[in-house]
Order: C-alpha cells, then structure tokens, then sequence
C-alpha cells in the first residue's frame, strides 16, 4: 500500500551573508526527519547578483533531499519571504517553516517541531533561538525558558516557526511590505495569522542557534538594535493606530525608559559598575527609538 508523506518546505532567506549560509544549509544535512513527511529546502536570495548560490551549489549535493534556489530582485525582507510562501505552495507543502541565514538547526529540531504542533494540536509552532558563538551545536546550552512549553507566544519571530499552509492557502496571508526594510514582518504576520483564528503553541524542545559573530558583540551593534527595535515597536502600533493614539501610549513608557536609563547610568558611574552602566546605554538607546518613531523619524535597518 503506497501512503502520501506531507510535504514540509524549509524556507530561508538570505542576503549576502554566504558563509553563514553555507553554515545553515550545512545543518539542515543533519536534521533528522520525522516519518511520514518529506522536507525540501528552499533558499530565496534578495541579492539580485546571487551571491549565496555558491554556497548554495557548495552543500545542495549533500542533501537527500530536494533543494532549491531563487532570487527575488525586489528588495524588502518582507518581499524575500512572500517569495518563499509562494515557492512553497508551488512544491505543495503541507507545513512550512522559517529558520533565519545566520542561524543552524539542532538535530532534533525537526522532529520536535513536527510532535509539537501535533501534540498541541496548532496552526502555528515557535521555538527558541539560542545565540551561540559556535558554527555547530555546542554539547552544552542554556535551555530558553521565556515561555512554558505548549503556552501561546506573545510575539512570534520568523527565525524559527513552522505553520500549516493553511494560513496561507485560505486567508492569503502575507509578510507586509510596510515593513520591507525596518523589520517587523514577521511579528506582523504572526498576530494576523493569531486574529484569523490561527492557533499557535511554544515547542521549548524545538531549537535552533543563531551564530553571533564578533561584530554583533559590539557595543555599537547592541545599542544600534535597540535603537532600531524602539522605532520598529513604534511603527508597528502605528501601522493600525493614529499618531494620537501612539502618543498616548507610548509617551508614558518613553519617559519612564529614559528616566530608568539615566539612573543606571548614574549609578554605573558612582559604583563602576559596567554591567549597570551598558543596561542604561540600552535603555536610552530605545527609549530615543520611541522617540524617533513617534516624530516619524524613521530608521530602516534593512535598507543597505
């Protein structure tokens, strides 16, 4: 008797980050399959040049299991991922996940994700995504303990998430462009995805890693982030909100982020203590995005 496996689309997109690339795809070689479903990997790069189809070509050999890749010329993050919905409806998936460029998966991280959403019975499966210096899965790791397993994620990133293509086959549900270069999308998609009725569960034992090269351990790079993140949380309440209204609820929190930054930075000085110190810096790092976004002064992360 011949039975049908479903089909699982493993999307990921890339922009000219090769090597980190190569690590990612090199990972998912590794994954072990649950029974009874099919993976394919698909790669689409938003660098029209194609600068991640050597590393593309370098590991596709190593796979047993159908890979592609393609490129979408129209730049966005959110125009990357609506390519990657698309191109996983047309291989016929039944789920499709997401796992970031600069990220690698645990062995197991397919099999739990796949238990999980059938345990919980959801639409919609998110697990954790742990940092790592590594390029391969350290022996040991700090287990992410910000949700309880099997509760409703409050924001859901796309750097590691599996949903059924059901979400997209009958709401056509896309990543909105609005946020092409300022980030966002995904938590975007998801809390469209939750107010359609799309149910949604935190798979703790599903992990994946992302790599923090030495540059993203930088004081810059930390402060920069949060800047950025303080405006992107701003936009995406505007999105569906007037600028009154974002005034109202945000100045509050503005104010009482600045003053907290202050004070740490204060007694970081007094003391020399450089953790409180660092914790005040990112404090008035996202507190002045609060402030850039509500006087539209927008930053977008993305764009270059």
């Amino acid at each position: 008797m011949v039975t049908h496996k479903k089909i699982i689309t493993i999307c990921i997109a890339t922009y000219m980050r090769p090597e980190l690339l190569k690590n990612c795809l090199f990972s998912l070689t590794k994954i072990k399959v649950p029974d009874s479903y099919l993976p394919i990997i698909i790669v689409v790069d938003n660098d029209e040049l194609g600068s991640g189809k050597i590393a593309f070509d370098n590991i596709k050999n190593d796979f047993a299991v159908n890979c592609f890749y393609y490129i979408e010329s129209e730049r966005g993050i959110s125009s990357a991922r609506n390519n990657l919905l698309e191109k996983a409806i047309l291989h016929k998936a039944d789920l499709i996940g997401f796992i970031d460029d600069d990220e690698f998966a645990h062995e197991n991280w397919l099999n739990n994700m796949v238990k999980g959403i059938d345990e919980y019975k959801v639409d919609i499966g998110a697990g954790p995504v742990i940092p790592t210096k590594k390029t391969s899965t350290p022996k040991n790791f700090k287990q992410d303990r910000k949700n309880k397993r099997g509760a409703v994620p409050r924001n859901i990133a796309a750097g590691n998430v599996m949903f059924t293509a059901g979400l997209i086959k009958n709401y056509s549900l896309r990543f909105d462009r609005y946020f092409d270069f300022m980030g966002g999308e995904d938590f975007d998609f998801f809390s469209k995805a939750s107010q359609l009725g799309g149910s949604s569960a935190w798979i703790d034992d599903a992990v994946i890693f992302e790599t923090i090269t030495p540059d993203r351990e930088k004081l810059k790079y930390i402060l920069y982030r949060h800047f950025t993140g303080g405006i992107n949380l701003i936009m995406r309440y505007r999105k569906n909100n007037s600028l009154v209204a974002a005034w109202f609820r945000y100045i509050p929190k503005t104010i009482g982020k600045l003053l907290s930054a202050f004070f740490s930075l204060i007694m970081g000085i007094i003391f020399l203590n450089k953790d409180n110190s660092k914790k005040g810096l990112i404090r008035l790092a996202n507190g002045i995005g609060y402030l850039f976004g509500l006087t539209n002064i927008i930053i977008e992360r993305y764009k270059y």
